[in-house]
């Protein structure tokens, strides 16, 4: 399918843009979802920070009704990248219906969704959007498909050998590359617009070839450029942050303390449950995670079995209700200390410990020092077995 762009001077593209911003507009979206699945369910319209995720700002709601829903927002301003997302079902569990982006803008446009992706129809950025990227998207999503299919049935007929994974994968990697054309086009048509500078630092700039992200970066606006380099410094110090406590909460370091809450609310810190002739094994968890309630039985068996030896327990949930959490110490009757700041992966604390999936164990020992970090099962018994032996002698 060949892109539908057309060749639109970029100077013409702003003046029109512009124009827009110097008066009132209306947006109508008219969306249909064409299942009763997510009857009863809003949908939100959020409007996207080119930059910076954590700025995105929410516009409107609408109620899902036999698989429709519609949006009438009004604004003052150019127009700009918007979201289209239901809230998850808690915490970590998202509904089936995948977010999707469109452009507010002055007039009428009809979003349908299909197995292959999201269609815009209506609308002169919309209609663009949809003609340029949208379709194409579509058009590779198809493919891959056929191509996903045709690997599988092969696999009935046979195991595949390495080289012919590697074939299949090369040819589903050649398909997504066909993007990249037509979206660094719809990129460069509006790159001195917010719309523009959004999609631009949509991906990151290893998705564009160098001569092309300096041209295009040299035509965005300054105040995006400075945001965008501030996150990149905001980013680079994350990681530096991550490296540097990775190597310091390994094992031989001493423990890391840190400030929260008991379960009723009390401030503490976790130094005030690590003793001197004692081990203590800090257990990361949440009363959301899966493997972390299956874990707990083996966490009571080594409770029981070593408590009276010198085993302390403590858990530091990355909840972020209290009720939740509360309750499901409850519900699983978990007789050792519980701590937690309720600010779940945006605290501080898995930062400093450098943990990026829960259950995660910390052993400290009789010094206050990391014996083991993030054994499980039989290896863990195995190293709280060897500790208290060697702490007893």
């Amino acid at each position: 399918m060949k892109c539908k762009c057309m060749i639109v001077n970029i100077f013409m593209i702003c003046t029109c843009l512009s124009s827009w911003g110097q008066q009132s507009s209306e947006f109508t979206l008219k969306g249909n979802v064409f299942t009763p699945e997510y009857d009863g369910l809003y949908i939100y319209l959020t409007r996207m920070d080119v930059i910076f995720r954590d700025k995105d700002q929410k516009l409107d709601s609408a109620l899902i009704s036999n698989g429709h829903f519609s949006f009438k927002y009004h604004w003052t301003g150019e127009p700009f990248v918007a979201s289209l997302a239901l809230p998850p079902k808690d915490l970590h569990f998202e509904y089936g219906l995948p977010e999707c982006l469109c452009i507010v803008e002055r007039g009428e446009v009809k979003l349908d969704y299909t197995t292959l992706g999201v269609h815009l129809n209506g609308g002169v950025l919309n209609q663009r959007y949809d003609d340029c990227i949208l379709s194409k998207s579509r058009e590779i999503k198809e493919k891959n498909n056929i191509l996903i299919a045709q690997r599988d049935s092969l696999e009935k007929l046979h195991s595949l050998s390495i080289e012919e994974m590697d074939r299949f994968n090369q040819r589903i990697q050649v398909l997504y590359q066909t993007l990249s054309p037509v979206y660094i086009k719809f990129v460069s048509d509006y790159i001195k617009t917010e719309v523009g500078a959004f999609f631009f630092f949509y991906y990151p700039e290893s998705f564009y070839s160098a001569k092309v992200f300096d041209n295009l970066q040299a035509l965005v606006d300054e105040s995006y450029r400075r945001q965008a380099k501030l996150k990149e410094e905001r980013e680079k110090e994350a990681i530096k942050h991550w490296k540097e406590a990775a190597i310091m909460t390994d094992v031989g370091h001493p423990f890391r303390d840190f400030k929260c809450k008991d379960i009723d609310g009390k401030d503490v810190n976790l130094s005030d449950y690590t003793h001197s002739g004692h081990v203590t094994l800090v257990d990361f968890w949440a009363s959301w995670c899966m493997p972390c309630i299956q874990e707990l039985s083996f966490l009571k068996s080594l409770y029981k079995s070593y408590h009276r030896r010198g085993l302390n327990i403590v858990s530091v949930s990355l909840d972020t209700k209290r009720k939740a959490w509360g309750d499901a110490v409850k519900r699983h009757q978990i007789p050792w200390t519980q701590i937690s700041d309720l600010k779940g992966w945006n605290g501080t604390i898995t930062k400093d410990y450098a943990i990026s999936a829960i259950p995660f164990i910390i052993l400290i020992d009789q010094k206050g020092k990391i014996a083991v970090r993030n054994l499980h099962d039989n290896k863990l018994e195995n190293a709280i077995k060897k500790l208290l032996e060697t702490g007893a002698k």
